[in-house]
């Protein structure tokens, strides 16, 4: 950043002065008498004030060696702090023989007590600005423009700084202040200290570094203790810093909990070729380890940064803790207690890849790639391959009661839950993703699932999972999901196609307790809804399906014993006790539903076996949780198989049987009497029309005699007539 430039470049000022200062004390004889002769030409060419309370000591021979005490550099006008910069003492000493031979070899540079204010004010001022010659060039004198000199060589250096040779460094005690009044920064670094070996370019130094940090608003506190071995190489432009160790002990309102981390590796600067990179890299911090390497090219123009990142064995629950996060209760204690990370990425401007993602969490692993565009308003691409996960053991465990089947019945539940289910709408809104999704293996809501591919799409708030395939129960489901986060109230959709389902095991996984239906199942569904929780989005409820079974069951109902008891009731009989199963088989069940806001209506159900068939009609009310059904059943074959004797008077007879009631407790009908009633009717009309048929039968011959008797008489009075007739006419 240009502040920061321009904030060293005022320290290397300061520093200038002080260097000319020592070349203009080795041409004096008594330094301390020109003291303020110093201070008037700093005040001249800086307007600033500078101020030497502390002596100056000066030798020549055996090396030109310099003291100085207490010096001050007042700050620039419009600034709060008294000064710009303060030095208890500073101790510098060259030999001088090689001096003579133009090499420069520095015995000791020590500095003590460095006070450093650096602000910039509201309006983008820095108080260096002025050190920099940035004021109104109309105030200074017109000069001739002064004569370029030839271009030199950029790689070229200067001979004395090829044999420069630095006995050591030493600043103690130092204290630097930042202060932005437009960014509301006020940073302290207090106190500083630096230690540097022998320092001679193309050779290794060691360097140690410890300082402490505070940031005002918010509070924020750093330690930072740093060693490593100093590399630098001015003619080939090669710096580093070899076996490089540095701890952070970091403390604030704004951290989740203190931070005590520690980073070792090898630090390396190339800039003849652009390139900087660090080797070796161990991170450890909150008993985690990550190691790596990372390279950054291209430094002077968009840097492309590069790299791989590995961990050790991470317990997430203890990670959680150690960062002051809740860590979840899970149904499954023992998840959440081993993960493991691998990744190489690459970043360059807005996108970062991750072409290698490899994750392990517990028992499962999970492979892939990631792709983000935009880091400002983040574009998501991926691709990941999990081999099989249990989402049911990282969900918050289920009540202290029994668990199902465990003896006790559930308690009631009164209605839908009407609590709001809590969406991240604004971030669904925000969210920009497209990627695939493979499982091997899923468990989620107790149902087991394998093959599962999904196809995730989000944008503008729209999210869709199209297609999802998958293979359950020895069958096949395919079909769609979507989540409208656009309005205020989420809209839902649902579109599927079960095929060759085991709907028993389905449904006896999926709900804990026995199943209703049981056989192969091929199930079409289209859905939708719209609500803010269960109760809301019952009510919303609208779509369509059609279904069929085929060797299968419906548990809860055994629809001959409800007419063999039926049946002894009206004759008066005791009802015979059963130990079949409440349950009627069939062999095929078929029909089509439609919802419309909550209400389920279906009136062709449609089910046949050797000896029933059934049709049925009716709603199921979803939101009131109650039934009102019928079925209407034909006998066609004895009921032995159903675990009774046989009732073949009834048989071919509609016996309609009515289901009412709640969802919890139905109520099961069956008017016999008045099936009865009917059929006797019936007999009694059939009777009639057989006594009718057997009295013609016997009644007609004589009938049919009697009129042949009749005909012949009447034949032969008119033949006697005929013959009387015919007498007179002769």
């Amino acid at each position: 950043m240009k502040w920061i430039k321009r904030a060293l470049m005022a320290v290397a000022v300061v520093l200038v002065l002080f260097v000319a200062l020592l070349i203009f004390l080795l041409a004096t004889f008594d330094p301390n008498a020109y003291k303020d002769r110093i201070s008037a030409a700093v005040q001249e060419q800086t307007g600033r004030e500078l101020t030497i309370s502390g002596d100056i000591g000066l030798s020549v021979f055996p090396r030109l060696a310099l003291t100085l005490g207490e010096t001050t550099l007042a700050n620039g006008e419009g600034f709060p702090d008294a000064h710009f910069a303060r030095i208890r003492e500073v101790d510098v000493a060259v030999a001088m023989l090689p001096l003579l031979r133009r090499e420069l070899q520095v015995e000791r540079v020590r500095l003590e007590g460095l006070d450093l204010n650096l602000a910039r004010d509201a309006q983008g001022r820095g108080n260096w600005d002025d050190l920099l010659g940035d004021g109104d060039a109309r105030d200074l004198p017109a000069q001739t423009p002064p004569v370029s000199p030839p271009p030199e060589d950029p790689d070229a250096m200067p001979a004395m700084l090829r044999d420069l040779d630095i006995a050591g460094v030493e600043i103690r005690d130092a204290r630097i202040r930042w202060r932005d009044a437009q960014a509301g920064t006020d940073l302290v670094v207090d106190p500083f200290n630096l230690t540097l070996g022998r320092l001679r370019p193309g050779h290794e130094t060691p360097l140690e570094l410890a300082f402490q940090t505070r940031l005002g608003e918010p509070a924020l506190t750093a330690a930072t203790d740093l060693s490593a071995l100093l590399y630098l190489d001015m003619a080939d432009q090669r710096y580093g810093l070899r076996r490089l160790t540095a701890v952070l002990d970091a403390r604030g309102e704004t951290l989740p909990a203190p931070i005590r981390a520690r980073l070792e590796g090898d630090l390396w600067a190339d800039l003849r070729n652009d390139m900087a990179k660090l080797e070796r890299l161990t991170l450890t911090a909150f008993d985690t380890q990550l190691t790596g390497l990372m390279e950054v090219e291209s430094l002077t123009g968009e840097p492309r940064v590069h790299g791989e990142l590995r961990s050790g064995r991470i317990h997430p629950r203890n990670l959680m803790q150690a960062l002051g996060m809740e860590v979840p209760e899970t149904a499954n204690p023992d998840v959440l207690k081993n993960a493991a990370l691998d990744l190489a990425f690459a970043m360059q401007g807005d996108r970062l890849d991750l072409s290698r993602l490899v994750v392990t969490l517990d028992e499962s692993s999970l492979m892939g790639n990631i792709a983000v565009r935009d880091l400002a308003a983040p574009a998501i691409t991926l691709s990941l391959q999990v081999d099989r996960i249990n989402l049911d053991h990282y969900l918050p465990p289920a009540g202290d009661g029994p668990a199902p089947g465990a003896g006790q019945a559930p308690a009631p539940r009164d209605g839908w839950p009407e609590e709001t289910i809590e969406l991240p709408l604004e971030l669904l809104r925000a969210l920009n993703l497209s990627g695939d999704l493979n499982i091997g293996r899923l468990v989620v809501a107790n149902l087991d699932l394998s093959d599962v591919v999904l196809e995730l799409r989000a944008r503008d708030g729209q999210v869709d999972l199209r297609p999802f395939r998958a293979a359950l129960y020895g069958g096949r489901v395919e079909g769609a999901l979507g989540l409208d986060a656009r309005r205020d109230t989420p809209r839902f959709q649902a579109r599927g196609d079960l095929q060759g389902v085991r709907m028993g095991n389905l449904l006896e996984d999926l709900t804990g307790e026995a199943p209703m239906v049981t056989g192969t199942a091929n199930l079409s569904l289209d859905l939708n809804s719209r609500g803010e929780s269960v109760k809301a989005l019952i009510a919303g409820l609208n779509g369509n399906g059609d279904l069929r079974f085929a060797d299968g069951a419906v548990k809860g109902i055994n629809v001959a014993q409800i007419i063999r008891d039926a049946e002894a009731r009206l004759r008066g009989r005791t009802v015979e006790p059963s130990d079949a199963p409440v349950q009627t088989d069939f062999t095929e069940l078929t029909g089509s539903f439609r919802i419309n806001n909550g209400v389920v209506d279906n009136q062709d159900l449609q089910a046949a076996s050797p000896l029933l068939r059934v049709r049925g009609r009716g709603t199921v009310d979803l939101n009131r949780e109650r039934l009102d059904y019928r079925l209407d059943t034909g006998l066609v074959a004895t009921l032995e198989g159903q675990g009774g004797r046989p009732l073949d008077d009834l048989r071919n007879v509609n016996l309609p049987i009515t289901i009412r009631g709640t969802f919890s407790e139905p109520r099961f009908g069956l008017d016999l009497a008045s099936v009865l009633s009917g059929r006797l009717d019936q007999e009694r009309e059939r009777l009639e029309r057989q006594v009718q048929e057997r009295v013609e039968e016997k009644v007609q011959p004589l009938i049919d005699q009697q009129r042949d008797r009749v005909q012949q008489e009447a034949d032969r009075i008119r033949d006697q007539l005929g013959d009387r007739l015919l007498d007179r006419l002769r």
